[in-house]
């Protein structure tokens, strides 16, 4: 076989490999978005260094009097929607430096969100804290937050029901009664 035949062969195989893995990965991100169960598996399997943490527990962290510290890391428009009482955004800077660290995070919990975690926990591992132990995404993001009925404000402070849902595809993780 001539060399040209071989060099034709390695970069069919080549791009042969590259449609193999652009297709596995759009199915995983397909199959996430199947139910919020494979959406939490999915971040829990994609990003093994980030620490979950449930909606429960976070609702319990919420009544302590230490308190714990929420960072929304959605986009502008999301967080204006709606977030979670008390949270600071990522998107309007709230967060000085984009990194978790000073004395508030000394003393404190990082809980850090998105719609459903993915953000968040890619997040968490781009970001260096100095107490890597304190620092958490919340599993189901606010989608998870919002099915189960918890509190959610708007722009102006006011108790809303409605949440931004990201996109067509991803905001079919949210109840009818949040959309």
């Amino acid at each position: 076989m001539s060399r040209k035949g071989i060099l034709v062969i390695v970069a069919i195989f080549g791009i042969a490999f590259l449609l193999l893995a652009a297709a596995t990965r759009g199915y995983r991100e397909v199959e996430a978005m199947q139910s919020m169960e494979k959406a939490m598996a999915a971040v829990r399997r994609d990003f093994p260094e980030s620490k979950p943490l449930a909606t429960a527990e976070l609702a319990t962290w919420l009544e302590e009097p230490e308190g714990v510290i929420l960072l929304d890391v959605r986009e502008e428009e999301e967080f204006l929607a709606s977030r979670i009482p008390g949270a600071l955004s990522k998107a309007k800077g709230d967060l000085s430096g984009g990194s978790p660290t000073g004395p508030a995070i000394a003393e404190k919990r990082l809980v850090v969100y998105d719609s459903v975690g993915f953000r968040s926990a890619e997040w968490i591992e781009s970001t260096d804290s100095p107490q890597p132990d304190k620092v958490f995404y919340l599993e189901g993001g606010i989608f998870q937050w919002a099915n189960e009925g918890r509190s959610l404000v708007d722009e102006e402070g006011n108790p809303t029901r409605q949440v931004h849902p990201y996109n067509k595809l991803w905001g079919r993780l949210l109840e009818r009664s949040v959309k």
